[in-house]
This record gives C-alpha cells, sequence and structure tokens, in this order.
C-alpha cells in the first residue's frame, strides 16, 4: 500500500488507495485523526472531465461502514468526501 495522500485542507483527514501494478487504483480506507474506516464495497468508479474547470477528476461511489458515500478524487491528489 501506498503512502496515504492527506487532504490539504487538514492533515487530520486521509485516503489510502490500493496499489496495483497500474499504481493507485482504488480507495480502500479513509482516516480521520486517529480513526480508519475501511471502504466495503465499490459500487461504481466514474472518470469525469469538470466542464467549468476542465479539471479531470474520478468519483467512487463506496460503502463504508455501513453508509453510503461519494469520493471525488481530482488529479492534483487532493480530494473530498461526502456522504448521502
Amino acid at each position: 500500500m501506498r503512502q496515504p495522500k492527506k487532504n490539504e485542507e487538514s492533515g487530520m483527514f486521509e485516503l489510502k488507495f490500493y496499489s496495483g501494478y497500474k499504481g493507485e487504483e482504488i480507495p480502500k480506507s479513509v482516516v480521520i485523526g486517529n480513526l480508519e474506516f475501511i471502504i466495503e464495497e465499490i459500487i461504481s468508479r466514474k472518470r469525469v472531465l469538470d466542464q467549468k474547470s476542465g479539471r479531470k477528476l474520478e468519483v467512487y461511489k463506496c460503502k463504508m461502514e455501513g453508509e453510503i458515500v461519494k469520493i471525488t478524487v481530482f488529479k492534483s491528489g487532493k480530494w473530498e468526501i461526502s456522504f448521502s
């Protein structure tokens, strides 16, 4: 497993990825402070081009701790998570 990416807005949040032969492939867990939340299932994965900014991003719909979450990963490495 590769080093986790830290959300630049706060060093308290990290997103860990499973890294296969193609590099970072899918998110495996979210770390908030000292707590690690395992992503149980990837429900969907989309590569998206944001029409306003022209930025490429990946959007994952995941099951984490029994909840459905959306994780958006930007090409820059920044990411955000939202709960449905």
